[in-house]
């Protein structure tokens, strides 16, 4: 063991004291730690105030612009209510003299139509969206108690903002909204209207499907175009694409825009494409009755989808009376030239008179039938409606056919099954001739080799 001397000591405990930090020091480093903090703080809280400043001067600039906008709708429009041409064509322009003649139509268009119709031009901006000159609006009107709204476009020049024409390139960002089998592509305008008609169709799907089998489908894309001249239809290059123009491209109902009469034409090209699939793309021959039938079935369809009544009244009893999957029996038994003995069929019956069906549609479309065949000359056919065994019935036949095709409409509105006088059923049909005014007749029909004749 070393012997530490004194002084060796003292050095040591000297070194120990210098190895610590003196506080006086510590405290002078914190405070210039904290006053650089407090610079930058104060720096940033600059730039933040100067960001917020121009953010909020651009936001009230933005809403500035946007209110213009808006009071430029509400004078056009107070000027379409009291009937100041002056001051509504003031506020149209472009850079040729069409759309003034356009407006000058629309203005007394507007005039006309505020003596017949109860109509309301509140003014109201539904929605507006400025993309930096160019402005678009929705603005709501009232007709006989129902919301409309139509899409307007505007240009802000230096002495404000005017009314121009359509600019369908400005229709909003393009969005996809998609569902069970169905998928549809829109512009930001339509996206109420692509939701419900995903919806419906999605809906609609299920049940056709559900009650005529269509087996494995493509997905059915439905794209909603703001062109007002494109008709809707099947894509040529797509089977199962549908097109159709924005109703906002004319005037959209605001509280449905996918109205009841956008939906049965929808509906009915949907219904036209499961019943084809569901009968293999079956072609009927006219004037066979699977021609009538056919069609029969798809208007059915319309009718469950869009829940009205399409007076598709002898497949509505057969779904009713048989189970919706009857109707996709009649398709996949159908052949291009059948009768209405397929039905057999299908019911399980041994005639038609036994299998409790509504004969009224079918009856009707007969009706038509022979003023159709008339008109064409095509006496054989013709004939093939009746009952020619009966030479009295085939007096009659030909006393129609050489009087010409009638004009008047018949429908049949009632029917009656009566016992002939050989023992078999004839139905008698009361028929409306020449509409709610007219009077009515009756005719009567009976089953021959398996289907329906006239019997007088």
């Amino acid at each position: 063991m070393g012997i530490h001397l004194d002084w060796e000591i003292e050095a040591e405990q000297e070194q120990v004291r210098q190895a610590g930090e003196d506080p006086q020091s510590a405290r002078k480093r914190r405070r210039a730690r904290l006053r650089v903090l407090l610079i930058i703080l104060v720096v940033l809280g600059v730039f933040a105030g100067l960001a917020a400043g121009v953010y909020w001067r651009l936001r009230t600039v933005d809403e500035q612009v946007e209110q213009a906008l808006r009071n430029t709708v509400e004078a056009e429009v107070a000027a379409l209510r009291i009937g100041d041409q002056g001051a509504f064509l003031g506020v149209q322009r472009s850079a040729t003299d069409d759309w003034q003649t356009t407006q000058q139509a629309l203005f007394d268009a507007y005039q006309s139509l505020k003596v017949e119709r109860d109509v309301r031009l509140t003014g109201r901006v539904v929605d507006a969206t400025v993309n930096g000159s160019r402005g678009r609006v929705q603005v709501e009107e009232i007709i006989d108690s129902v919301p409309y709204s139509r899409v307007w476009f505007y240009w802000r020049y230096d002495d404000g903002w005017r009314h121009v024409p359509p600019d369908y390139t400005f229709w909003g960002d393009v969005s996809t909204v998609s569902g069970q089998g169905v998928s549809v592509r829109y512009n930001s305008v339509d996206s109420v209207l692509a939701q419900d008609v995903k919806n419906k169709i999605e809906n609609w799907l299920k049940i056709g499907c559900e009650a005529i089998t269509c087996g494995t489908l493509p997905d059915v894309t439905v794209e909603i175009v703001p062109d007002d001249s494109l008709p809707l239809a099947w894509s040529d290059s797509n089977p199962w694409q549908m097109q159709f123009p924005s109703p906002y491209t004319r005037q959209a109902r605001l509280d449905m825009p996918f109205d009841l009469n956008l939906q049965l034409q929808v509906a009915g090209l949907l219904g036209e494409r499961l019943v084809a699939m569901s009968s293999n793309d079956m072609q009927p021959t006219y004037p066979a009755d699977a021609y009538y039938l056919r069609s029969a079935v798809g208007s059915w369809l319309v009718g469950r989808f869009a829940q009205i009544d399409t007076n598709s009244f002898l497949v509505a009893s057969l779904a009713q009376n048989y189970a919706d999957q009857a109707v996709g029996r009649l398709l996949q038994a159908m052949t291009p030239d059948a009768n209405a003995s397929i039905l057999n069929g299908v019911t399980g019956t041994a005639s038609l008179e036994q299998a409790n069906l509504d004969w009224r549609d079918f009856f009707t479309w007969r009706l038509a039938l022979e003023s159709e065949l008339i008109t064409r000359r095509d006496e054989t056919n013709f004939l093939a409606l009746y009952d020619t065994r009966d030479e009295a019935v085939r007096t009659a036949a030909y006393t129609r056919y050489n009087g010409g095709a009638s004009a008047e409409q018949q429908i049949v509105v009632s029917i009656v099954p009566e016992t002939a006088p050989d023992g078999g059923l004839i139905l008698r049909a009361i028929v409306q001739v020449g509409g709610a005014g007219g009077r009515q007749e009756a005719v009567l029909f009976r089953v021959v080799d398996g289907g329906w004749r006239r019997a007088n």
